[in-house]
Parts: structure tokens; sequence; C-alpha cells
């Protein structure tokens, strides 16, 4: 009876769920927002912050500083053990709310360093995506894939904004220090929404139900190291440690969405026109790399949509930087290259968020999340500090070429040892 009692307390009506995506995929526009303004106005940032330095010099620079303000997708894993904590609402609302405060230190940076701290801190909460936990706690077993791809699909927007606001703000005869009104969205969007969250989303079922158990949350989850021990020692802990690798690589590979913008201007063929073009359209190839997820991944499985996302982005990789230095057909192949390489990035990434949160029990999921995103800092750091060496000496695309060819050594781990979640039931996870 008491039973039946905390199953009734912990169901969502269809209406609330209906209206938690909702409010999901605001978040998820702003995440995506701020996830990305800072990758389409590398140059104009470089031109008025690193003035006066040669181009690779400041090129150089500005890749040291975009390493530096990765760090701190470091802390977002400190978000991610607090959720499981204190648990989840309380964090979706801080986050939010912390969108705004780290645009606004952007908005107003007077020289480089003010700039790299604020940067730092954005990636603290762009990088927590709360709400993915939330989508996958709540949605149903057999439609985990596909809400979270709608809540993906509708974030987009947040995407399609970028180069949008980008035209707007920056084109060839725009003033230097244009590229600060590409904080405004942020600010003004998030404040409002971490009000509204505040007052009528509630905590997941799902970490209700642990919280309603045998057990309670501070006395199973209270140490780092006691989680980690969950993690490590549960029957998964195998295909655990294959997506931490996989993430890696993944994160070695993030470089092209922090300096792909610097890349594209390298090119003699490429106008601002056609870089705002270029933009927009992998914009675009984001969602159908989303809708492409949300169509398979619970058709045909995780696994051999990820070893096809694998591949592809090498393909495109080689498209784009062949393509570029070819004086008639620049602009058509940078499109084409960029969106495979989109389509498959964030393909991939939407697989690596599920599958982890699909092998990995309820009492230490956030926290094995945040390991995972830790992972991937730590490949976005590493390739960065790595790139800072070869730009210096080379170029961006030897750089690009080299972290492509990692993702296909990926396939094979895929294919043996990771297993396939199509469908499981979370609470039967140990």
């Amino acid at each position: 009876m008491l039973e039946k009692k905390k199953k009734k307390q912990n169901t969502r009506s269809v209406w609330y769920f209906k209206y938690l995506i909702i409010v999901l995929i605001l978040v998820q526009i702003l995440d995506n927002y701020t996830s990305f303004y800072n990758s389409v106005i590398p140059s104009k940032v470089v031109e008025e912050l690193l003035a006066g330095y040669p181009d690779n010099i400041a090129n150089s620079i500005f890749t040291i500083c975009v390493a530096i303000a990765s760090l701190g997708t470091y802390m977002a894993f400190l978000v991610w053990y607090a959720a499981d904590k204190i648990g989840r609402r309380f964090l979706l609302v801080s986050t939010t709310f912390s969108l705004a405060i780290a645009s606004i230190g952007i908005l107003f940076s007077n020289n480089i360093v003010e700039y790299t701290i604020f940067f730092f801190l954005l990636n603290i909460f762009a990088a927590s995506d709360m709400w993915l936990i939330y989508v996958n706690e709540e949605a149903p077993p057999q439609k985990k894939a596909f809400w979270t791809s709608i809540v993906l699909i509708g974030g987009s927007i947040g995407a399609i904004l970028n180069p949008l606001f980008r035209s707007i703000y920056i084109y060839e005869e725009s003033a230097v220090g244009s590229w600060r009104g590409m904080t405004y969205f942020a600010i003004f969007l998030a404040i409002p929404l971490a009000i509204l969250i505040l007052l009528t989303v509630k905590e997941t079922s799902k970490y209700q139900e642990v919280k309603q158990n045998n057990y309670k949350v501070k006395e199973r989850v209270h140490k780092f190291k006691e989680n980690l021990k969950i993690l490590f020692k549960s029957e998964r802990r195998t295909p655990y440690s294959v997506i931490l690798f996989i993430g890696f690589i993944w994160g070695l590979n993030a470089i092209y969405t922090s300096l792909g913008e610097l890349f594209l201007t390298s090119s003699p063929y490429l106008t601002e026109e056609n870089i705002n073009l270029v933009i927009t359209i992998m914009s675009l190839a984001i969602i159908i790399g989303y809708l492409i997820t949300a169509s398979m991944a619970d058709k045909i499985g995780r696994k051999p949509l990820m070893i096809v996302y694998n591949t592809l982005f090498f393909v495109g990789t080689l498209t784009l930087i062949v393509g570029i230095q070819n004086s008639e057909l620049a602009l058509i192949m940078a499109i084409i290259g960029t969106s495979i390489m989109n389509i498959s990035f964030w393909g991939l990434w939407v697989l690596i968020s599920i599958v982890t949160i699909e092998t990995i029990p309820t009492e230490s999921r956030a926290t094995g999340v945040g390991l995972k995103n830790l992972t991937k800092a730590l490949g976005a750091t590493i390739g960065l500090l790595i790139a800072n060496i070869i730009v210096y000496f080379s170029s961006l695309a030897i750089v690009f070429l080299i972290y492509s060819i990692l993702f296909l050594f990926n396939a094979p781990f895929i294919y043996k040892y990771l297993i396939e979640t199509k469908g499981i039931d979370l609470s039967a996870v140990q």
C-alpha cells in the first residue's frame, strides 16, 4: 500500500510533462546560444582585444585563452555531483541564472584577460546540461532518445540565432567591438527563465524515488569517493570506461566548434557574407543531426549510429580542409564539409549523453554524467594546448585533420565493448 502511494506521488501528469518539455526547450535554446556565440566571433575578439599582434601570434594567444576558458567545463562536473547530493531542480535554476551573469561579464570585458575569465564562467554553466537528466529521468523508457532529441531540436533555435545575430552585428563595415551585441539575447532570456523554473518546475520523479526508498540520498550519496565506487564496481564499468574514452576523443575534436570560424576566415575565397551563410547552414545541420538521432536511435540502436557518426566526422573534416582551398568551390565545399561535421558531431554528442545515462545507476547517475563531461573537457583542453603549438608552426587545418582521424579509432571499441541500451528502463540499471 505504501509502495503504491509513493508511486502515485511520483507520477507526473501528461500535461506537466508537456509543459516541462517546453521549459526544457527554452533552457536548451539558452544553452545552445551561450555554448556557440563565442564560437562565431573569435576573429572579431582577436581583432579588438589582440590588436597589434601578428596573425599567427594573435591566433596562438587566443587558442591559449580558449584552452584556459575550457577549464570551466571541469567545474561543471561539480555541478553534476551536487545534483546527486542536493537535487536536480536547484541546479537547473542556478545554472540558468548564472548564464546571464557570465554573459554580462563578457559584454563589459575590457581586455583579453577579462574576456577569458567570464568565458571560463560561461563554460561552467553552459556545460552542465542539467536539462538532459531531467528529460531522461521523466521520459518513458522507450522514448528517452525521442524526447531528448525533441528538446535538442527545439533548442536548436539557439544555434540558429547565433548566425542570425552575427549577421546583424557583424558585417564588412561593422565597427570594432560590435561582437559584444551577441551577449544581449542570453542576458534577456536567462533571467526570466530562471524565475519561471523556480516557480513552476518540480524535482525529477526518479530522484524523488531514490529519496523515498529505504536509503536516503544524504546517506547513500554523501561522498564523491563512494559515488565513484558505485560507478566502477557496477557490472557496467567496462562500457562506461569506453564511454569516457569516446568522450575524450569527442572533446579533442570540439576545437572545431571553438576555432572553426577562425579557420573559415583564413580562406581567401570566403567573404564575411559567405562565412555568415556557412555558419547559418551549420546550425541547420545540427537540427538534421538531432532529427536523424531522434528517428534512428530508438529503432536501429545506439551502437550502429555511433559508429556511423564517428566515420562521417572524418569525411566531413577532409572535405572542408580540401574544399576551402579551391577558388571556385570554396563556398559549396565549406557548406558540405561543415554540415557533415555538425550532423555527426552533435548526433554523437546526443548518443554519448543518452548511453551514459542509460548505463549508470540512479544514485550515482549525475556524478557519472559529470565525470563523462569531465573527460570531454579534458580532451578539449589538451586538444587546444596541443593545437596552440601546431598552429604556431603550421596551421589549423593540420590540427583538424589529426584530431578527426582519432574518431576512426572509436568504432572497434563501440562494437566490442559498448552495451546496446535501446529501450532500457532506468530503474532497472544496477
